[in-house]
């Protein structure tokens, strides 16, 4: 499964039409967040009101409704045994500052299963020390799973923080190696 970022234009994030469904999966519960041109977000949602209420603080000028969309099947791919979605490429259609799109674009280089840390992420980048930076832009990721944040881990191998919680880490780290 591929995943490309387009990066979402100014105008286009003052004016968005953002389609979501709720969705049960093997890690628990999520949020799942379209455009008309991809995926936006996706957000845990163990309390459905929090998980909206996060969506919308994060497009704060758009207009949300509640509405089955085909990049929700394809977000959910990830999930299934059958690695053969719709589209060989997933879109996914976010927001964000030149550095902080670099930093997304290297996490989807960690492979499945697999995990880096934040100096690799930062030397990746061409920015050996700009670890806080990297760090930041980790946990500003719109789109939990798909953007695999939850696959960096620190230098020292310990698990290193999650916006989504701990807990919620290590369970996806743990359902991908039981995969």
């Amino acid at each position: 499964m591929k995943f490309r970022i387009e990066r979402m234009t100014e105008s286009e994030y003052r004016n968005l039409k953002i389609d979501y469904g709720f969705y049960s999966t093997p890690v628990g519960e999520i949020l799942v967040a379209s455009t008309s041109r991809g995926i936006c977000c996706i957000e845990f949602s163990d309390e459905r009101d929090e998980a909206l209420q996060l969506l919308c603080k994060r497009f704060a000028k758009s207009f949300q409704r509640e509405c089955h969309k085909e990049y929700h099947d394809l977000a959910l791919c990830f999930f299934s045994k059958d690695e053969s979605p719709i589209s060989d490429e997933i879109v996914l259609h976010l927001y964000g500052t030149d550095f902080q799109i670099d930093v997304w674009r290297v996490l989807l280089e960690i492979p499945f299963g697999k995990t880096s840390t934040y100096s690799e992420i930062a030397m990746a980048i061409n920015n050996p020390r700009a670890l806080r930076a990297v760090g930041t832009a980790i946990g500003r990721n719109p789109v939990a799973i798909l953007v695999p944040c939850h696959r960096v881990l620190r230098t020292d191998g310990g698990i290193g923080g999650y916006y989504w919680g701990i807990e919620k880490k290590k369970k996806l780290l743990e359902w991908e190696k039981c995969v």
